[in-house]
């Protein structure tokens, strides 16, 4: 069951829960850039069903035009990172308020154009225990820094607090894999612990089932275990280690050299 909240600040909150009143991390599985939409309530259930209580908070609240056109991919729009974080820090507070929530358990992953989020959010935090980057988060605008109100990605990587997964696809016209081994040089230049996958054949928004243009199911199925298996991980304290744990793959059949 999807249970909806509204902030004090007029934003919406979704969580879905395991049954019980045992107290269960927590992981934000924020939206794409067409908001509030099928495939986030999807997602959050599924987590549910995987035994953690999983939320997402409605980034575009402030935006006050129709949504239809988000929905459709028609316009977007992009929140600052003051903004975002004033919603996340607002979402985790209300988290932490939940008796069936483990208050110091929290895990966060973006998709799409909310693939930078976690990034931000670990740069500026220290509340998550893993960050997932999946299908977005380097595109070259976020390298760019070219939407007002954000910071380049390359200044936040040196300020993570915490270990991230990144899962990027092959064929994703978004996230060049140019950026993807920008993206690992910069991690692994910073000293910090990662998981990186890239999925060979796969186009943008392979993970969305509601998209079936991009939707690859057998490759969907596989990073959802990549991403639940990592954050059982960081939950545990699989990756409280005094020297950075890195972790690079990309499958045998991408010609693309993406460096030691």
């Amino acid at each position: 069951m999807i249970e909806e909240q509204t902030m004090a600040s007029g934003m919406r909150v979704w969580v879905a829960r395991p049954e019980g009143d045992v107290p269960r991390p927590a992981v934000l599985l924020l939206h794409e850039r067409y908001g509030p939409v099928q495939h986030s309530f999807n997602m959050i259930e599924n987590m549910a069903a995987e035994g953690y209580v999983a939320c997402f908070p409605d980034a575009f609240h402030r935006f006050e035009g129709e949504r239809g056109p988000l929905e459709r991919a028609e316009m977007r729009f992009d929140p600052t990172d003051a903004d975002a974080l004033d919603d996340l820090d607002e979402t985790i507070a209300y988290l932490r308020t939940l008796s069936y929530v483990a208050g110091g358990q929290v895990g966060m992953a973006g998709f799409c154009a909310s693939g930078r989020v976690p990034l931000l959010f670990a740069a500026m935090r220290a509340d998550a225990a893993g960050i997932a980057v999946v299908h977005g988060g380097i595109y070259p605008r976020d390298y760019d820094a070219s939407l007002e109100g954000q910071e380049t990605v390359a200044a936040l990587i040196p300020k993570l607090s915490c270990p991230m997964l990144g899962i990027f696809g092959e064929h994703d016209r978004l996230v060049p894999l140019e950026n993807v081994a920008r993206l690992r040089g910069e991690l692994d230049d910073t000293g910090k612990s990662y998981r990186i996958r890239v999925i060979a054949g796969v186009p943008h928004g392979w993970l969305n089932s509601t998209t079936p243009d991009a939707y690859h199911p057998a490759e969907a199925e596989d990073a959802w275990h990549t991403m639940v298996g990592f954050f059982g991980e960081v939950f545990t304290g699989g990756w409280d280690t005094a020297e950075p744990r890195r972790q690079f793959t990309a499958e045998p059949a991408i010609p693309f050299d993406f460096g030691a």
